[in-house]
């Protein structure tokens, strides 16, 4: 049983203090819904250890997308085990899509955790726990209408906020398990979105990235004319910030009054990331995208016609079944006549409960590491290539912070979304940490496939 210092000051007997540790798997929107719980578990009094030892409490936040997600998650309780027998009072809890796909299930295979919560009742963290230290095994997985509170969060940085304006998808990709891990499509209303990110540019944020599964679907369930577009309008015109940015994005979701929008507002990111998954229309039926590939182009068409250096991230999903040679030539050719800014390629994994989960899984392995490995390689081609044009370029960046792979540099993102590093020292040896959370005009001097290094204009 979870045993930990009650609100009050005088304790009859010794308790353990409120520690938590999270980790957290997946995608942007997770790591906003941990941003999220810690915020709850902080009002009830929890501070955060960065090690499991400091912790009387460990949450991990979870992935369903693909098996190996989930398979970092069962390797991870499979660890807890033996620490749990050491240390009976720890508690273990599990939240996000694996807890809203496996629910009891995962309490039948490691019935040493204590807590499963879905995506919708993590902000119920505290009462959950509550029931946890009474000595209850708590598993809670109904989807609900988010109450406006329920987005406050403890934010991980003070240069850019993740800020949800959406959640769940109305798509059902055959592949998919959003749809029933994250439930149907609600949009936040667009006056407490402009409300919250007045109140982030007031503590100092710069940069916000607006969050939805597809979100240029945003305001559709609001009913009222609102869509992405129009919040992009008003979000624009807040003092202090200084750009804009948002995740992910359907083909079909994309209309000219979006692209229209992000080409004439300054501060709108001139990126898109906007998952083509094959470059086989025979695929692209199979998986349910409702698009062909000659509707993809027209989109990239689109977007290049009124934003022409826009960058374009895609991702690929190889080795669908039925995927022949000749279904991944037509995603080889899709990437080489888009050329994109980056890309992400996945093996296909089969996800119980998926309406694909019903066909053969009848690409080799062999066979879909080869083609995974073929498109990486030719996004490096495109990457690199690319990059060498710029060199010699001016690009506005924002400087996000110190660089984790490079102490001695500092990183940031282009008006689109191009990784770019510069020296933290100038020529006299002086840090330039003043940069950071600021907008800097730099010149590009050399590249590698993955990275453009460049220098502050003043001093290139």
């Amino acid at each position: 049983m979870l045993t930990v210092a009650p609100d009050s000051s005088v304790a009859a007997t010794p308790t353990v203090p409120k520690t938590v540790y999270i980790e957290t798997f997946g995608c942007q929107m997770n790591h906003a819904d941990t941003e999220v719980v810690l915020a709850r578990l902080e009002e009830d009094g929890w501070r955060r250890v960065t090690a499991l030892p400091g912790a009387n409490l460990v949450l991990y936040n979870t992935c369903a997308v693909r098996d190996h997600a989930e398979a970092k998650i069962r390797g991870r309780l499979g660890e807890l085990r033996l620490l749990k027998a050491a240390q009976p009072g720890l508690a273990i809890g599990i939240m996000g899509c694996m807890a809203q796909r496996e629910k009891q299930a995962l309490i039948k295979r490691f019935p040493y955790v204590d807590l499963v919560v879905g995506t919708d009742q993590f902000v119920h963290m505290p009462q959950l726990l509550e029931r946890v230290v009474a000595g209850e095994t708590v598993v809670e997985t109904a989807f609900e209408d988010f109450e406006e509170r329920s987005w406050t969060a403890t934010r991980s940085s003070d240069i850019n906020a993740w800020v949800p304006v959406m959640r769940g998808c109305n798509y059902n990709c055959t592949y998919c398990v959003v749809p029933f891990t994250r439930g149907r499509e609600k949009s936040r209303d667009p006056a407490q979105i402009e409300q919250e990110v007045r109140a982030l540019t007031a503590k100092g944020f710069v940069q916000v990235t607006l969050l939805g599964q597809t979100i240029d679907a945003y305001g559709k369930t609001l009913g009222d004319g609102t869509t992405l577009a129009r919040l992009l309008e008003r979000l624009h015109a807040i003092e202090g910030l200084q750009r804009l940015r948002f995740v992910t994005s359907h083909p079909l979701d994309i209309t000219d009054e979006l692209l229209d929008t992000m080409a004439r507002l300054p501060k709108v990111a001139k990126h898109l990331h906007v998952p083509a998954q094959s470059g086989s229309d025979r695929v692209l039926r199979l998986m349910g995208r409702r698009y062909t590939v000659a509707d993809y182009l027209r989109l990239v068409e689109r977007a290049r016609h009124r934003m022409p250096a826009i960058e374009l991230l895609s991702d690929f999903i190889v080795g669908f079944p039925r995927e022949s040679d000749e279904d991944f030539a037509g995603t080889v050719a899709l990437m080489e006549a888009v050329r994109f800014a980056g890309s992400y390629t996945f093996m296909y994994s089969q996800r119980p409960g998926t309406p694909a989960a019903h066909l053969a899984d009848d690409v080799p392995i062999a066979v879909k590491k080869a083609r995974c490995n073929q498109l990486l390689d030719l996004q490096l081609v495109h990457q690199g290539e690319a990059y060498r044009t710029l060199h010699g370029a001016v690009r506005q960046v924002l400087v996000e912070g110190i660089s984790k792979s490079d102490a001695t540099m500092l990183h940031g993102r282009s008006e689109g979304n191009l990784n770019i590093v510069l020296p933290l020292s100038d020529a006299q040896g002086r840090a330039r940490t003043h940069l950071i959370g600021k907008i800097v005009p730099v010149r590009i001097t050399h590249s590698t496939s993955l990275t453009l290094f460049a220098q502050p204009l003043a001093e290139a």
